[in-house]
């Protein structure tokens, strides 16, 4: 009976950390989509709250996106692996530069 309520209260954080985690507020509409950095970078943001990204050999798949309240950076992250950009050039079309890197809409 012990164990059933340990492993009942350790599956219960489990599932909250995994939900906590999978995603959040969405971005605004302007920055959704998957983009590509003249770089060879990645960055993806959906409707849905998900975001990720490939920089380097550092990369994020289903995080979520947390935009700074005065819209001039914002972090990606999942599982305590970050990344953070600066908005040099908001999007305009299909093009924004972060971090002084090109980024194309595709």
């Amino acid at each position: 009976m012990k164990n059933t309520k340990i492993l009942t209260m350790v599956f219960a954080v489990f599932f909250g950390l995994v939900l906590a985690c999978g995603g959040g507020t969405p971005a605004p509409p302007k920055y959704q989509g998957n983009w590509t950095g003249s770089d060879g970078s990645t960055v993806y943001m959906t409707a849905d709250g998900k975001a990720g990204f490939k920089v380097g050999n550092k990369s994020v798949d289903g995080g979520g996106a947390e935009f700074s309240g005065d819209g001039k950076s914002f972090t990606i992250s999942l599982f305590g692996i970050s990344h953070e950009f600066k908005v040099d050039r908001e999007p305009e079309g299909n093009e924004m530069t972060l971090n002084g890197v090109v980024y194309q809409k595709k």
